[in-house]
């Protein structure tokens, strides 16, 4: 049984004892005629009946309203998990997309010796070391010298230590006090803000005057 059902037997309820007060109050008085108090009465418990109805109908909406918010606000945490996990499976195709540029030559070594030279060129000291991951370190160990020489006019000193990348280049100072992170892990967390923005913008386009979504 609803909320505004239970307030309107009750309220009933309480108009009936309302009008056998007023009318036994007013017989007692001898100031009318039964007929006069029952008419009165009934006057009376019509105006309290429309004020408590009004209360009721608005404690009603009121409380719909409440449920509707609530409702709303559950609705929009659910959208917006759907969102976020929607952002963060665009994400990691794109890591898997980085990932497999290793299997294409052709279109990953030019990649990886212009984050080389971005990166060497950002560092100031003149002696370098460079950290690979374990294929690109077996690619390049027996003519990294003629490599680096290509790249820039600094000497890059090749790790001995392959690190853990999907790809990319880690460069460092002799000295290990200035790193610049150029892996593609390095490069996702940089551009992650700018990354979610963009996928989060692109999913979720409003539909543009032609009804078509942005797909760019």
């Amino acid at each position: 049984m609803s909320r505004e059902s239970n307030q309107t037997k009750s309220l009933q309820a309480a108009m009936i004892e309302r009008a056998k007060k007023l009318a036994t109050e007013h017989i007692s008085q001898g100031n009318l005629s039964r007929q006069k108090i029952m008419q009165n009465a009934r006057e009376k418990i019509h105006l309290m009946e429309q004020k408590e109805l009004l209360l009721a109908k608005s404690l009603s909406e009121r409380e719909y309203l409440r449920k509707v918010e609530a409702r709303e606000i559950h609705l929009q945490a659910e959208l917006d998990r759907n969102r976020w996990g929607l952002v963060q499976t665009v994400m990691e195709q794109l890591r898997h997309h980085l990932q497999t540029l290793q299997q294409q030559p052709d279109q990953y070594h030019p990649l990886l010796l212009s984050l080389f030279k971005e990166g060497a060129d950002l560092i100031e000291d003149q002696q370098l070391i460079a950290h690979l991951n374990s294929n690109d370190h077996l690619h390049y160990t027996e003519q990294w010298e003629a490599t680096a020489a290509e790249v820039t006019s600094k000497t890059v000193l090749l790790s001995n230590q392959p690190i853990h990348s999907m790809g990319g280049i880690k460069l460092t100072s002799s000295d290990g006090s200035i790193m610049l992170d150029n892996t593609f892990e390095g490069l996702l967390e940089q551009q992650q803000r700018a990354l979610q923005k963009v996928i989060f913008e692109r999913l979720f386009a409003t539909v543009d005057g032609k009804g078509a979504l942005l797909h760019g």
